[in-house]
Parts: structure tokens; sequence; C-alpha cells
């Protein structure tokens, strides 16, 4: 009962998120692992009471392996095979008897999914915002993976956006930097052999047509 509880109040959270596993998968993953905790240690006399709990850990992998899909590049539901990990945890604990450790553990991962939502959120709103970008002007093609190297010593998240080569020689890269260091790079790299000028762009910027090197 401990065990349908404790994954319940999981799954209902889950639930209330309009998740792939709600409710009913969260409690019934609880309850079956607490159903073989119990079953290894009064079913088997003489035998070696954690085999078949150690199995729920390995076999909730496939379960959880089910709640997760992946569309070109994004992930999802990582989050929620996770929660069917730690449930089946939880029901562990229960079916073992150590109520006060399921109970702790149901706290820590109601806190883990209602508490830290709002920081992740905060987390994805930043890197959603565009970036501010410098376009930096070379004295030839050829200094650009030099140029690039000096400005990921001075910003290593930077990321270069577009490269453009004209007809006259001329050639620049534009290059997304940290807001907090735009300053600081415009000013390093000014002062770079290889650069010309440096011109610092509001938003992230693509110059159309413009080729990338490789």
């Amino acid at each position: 009962m401990l065990a349908a509880v404790c994954s319940g109040l999981i799954g209902f959270e889950r639930e209330a998120s309009q998740k792939a596993a709600g409710l009913r998968t969260h409690t019934l993953v609880g309850v079956g692992a607490a159903l073989f905790t119990i079953v290894s240690i009064v079913g088997f006399e003489g035998g070696d009471e954690g085999r078949v709990a150690a199995q729920v850990v390995t076999g909730i992998g496939f379960l959880g392996a089910g709640a997760i899909f992946r569309d070109g590049s994004a992930v999802s539901g990582l989050t929620t095979a996770a929660g069917l990990w730690a449930v089946a945890a939880i029901g562990l604990a229960a079916g073992s008897g150590s109520y006060f450790v399921a109970v702790i553990g149901t706290v820590v991962v109601m806190t883990v999914l209602l508490a830290l939502r709002s920081a992740d959120a905060a987390v994805a709103r930043r890197l959603a915002q565009p970036r501010p970008t410098l376009r930096i002007h070379l004295t030839s093609a050829g200094a650009l993976n030099s140029v690039v190297k000096f400005i990921r010593k001075l910003d290593q998240d930077a990321t270069q956006v577009d490269f453009q080569r004209g007809d006259d020689g001329q050639c620049f890269v534009v290059i997304a930097v940290d807001s907090d260091r735009a300053d600081m790079v415009s000013e390093m790299i000014s002062v770079h052999k290889s650069v010309d000028r440096v011109e610092k762009l509001n938003v992230l910027h693509r110059p159309p047509g413009g080729t990338s090197p490789g």
C-alpha cells in the first residue's frame, strides 16, 4: 500500500504534466517492484533474497526505454523514464520494509520534479535568447581558423554562425558570443593581426548567401 501511494503521487505529477507514462503506469511499477521484493524475501526460503529484486533494476530499463521518444536530434521522455526507474526503487524499498527510505525517496523525487521545474525552464529560456554577435572582417580567408581559435580562448561557448568571402578577396566571419563577454571579446579581437575591423550586432544575424567553410 505504501508503494502504491508513493508511486501514485509521482505518477499524478507526470499525469498532470501530460506525459506518456502517468498515474496508472507509475503506480503499477511501484506496486510490482514491491511485490517482487516481497516474493523474493518470503517465497524462496534459503535462497538469495536479492536475486528477484535485482532483476527489477534491470527489467525496469526496458519499460523506461518505451517512454523515450526521439525526433531527429530532439529527445523527449527522459525525465519520465528516470521517474519510472525511481518509482521502482521506491517500490523495492517499501517491499523490503524500509518504509522511511521509501517516504524520503518519494519526497526527494517530488521535489526534483516540482521545485526544479522552474529552474529548468529558466535555463531553457536563457539558452533560447539570441546572443550578441560579432561580424569580424578578416585580412584573408586563411586567417579564419586562427581568429576563431583565439575567440574561443576568450569565450569557450562562442559559435561560428556564418562566413562570407567576396569576389574582391574581402571576407568576414560572424561569431555568436556570450552577452556578458561580448564587449571584452570585441575589444580583444579588434587588435588581432588578422582582423581589419569588428562590428557588434545586437541580435543573432546570418548574412544571406553566406557559406560555411566545412
